[in-house]
């Protein structure tokens, strides 16, 4: 891992640890975000929570993601624990920042700010996730082993023309 990544992922990951240990510590400040949000999400659909599903909710959410972030952090399925936490990262930032529940200008402007950070912080996630560190993909190591067997056995054949043709 070089430098950058070294430094980079774990401070990528903070946050969400953070974040975690207290979702699992803490849930209720979790649950009382939730709660300005649940009026508008029960208009878009969702069935309402009970208080006690949201607790465990929040200590669930808070588990996954101390366990991405801790494997950002450290290098252990880095891409895998990048794209949990873009995924994560979305459910959070429309709870921690609705601008669409908060009253007068100030407010509003930092629930805007809050949620374009989440923005920011998701798509370095997303870049974080499809970050291969130098390595080709799959994909890319597959078709090259395909063509090299192609171009062996190729070679193959043209040495075999070669020695039929002189010995004959």
């Amino acid at each position: 891992m070089d430098l950058l990544r070294a430094v980079a992922r774990p401070l990528l990951a903070a946050s969400f640890v953070v974040d975690g240990i207290d979702a699992i510590a803490r849930p209720k400040r979790h649950v009382e975000r939730m709660r300005r949000v649940t009026p508008a999400l029960e208009r878009v659909g969702v069935p309402p929570v009970m208080d006690s599903d949201a607790a465990l909710a929040a200590r669930a959410l808070g588990a996954v993601s101390v366990a991405a972030g801790l494997g950002l952090a450290t290098g252990r399925a880095p891409r895998t624990s990048a794209a949990v936490l873009a995924a994560i990262n979305v459910p959070l930032a429309v709870v921690n920042h609705p601008v669409w529940a908060v009253k007068g200008r100030e407010a509003r402007l930092d629930a805007v700010s809050g949620l374009l950070r989440r923005g920011a912080l998701g798509a370095g996630l997303l870049l974080a996730s499809v970050d291969r560190a130098g390595r080709p993909s799959l994909a890319w190591r597959a078709a090259n082993k395909r063509e090299q067997r192609r171009a062996i056995q190729a070679a193959k054949a043209a040495v075999r023309q070669r020695y039929e043709g002189a010995s004959a």
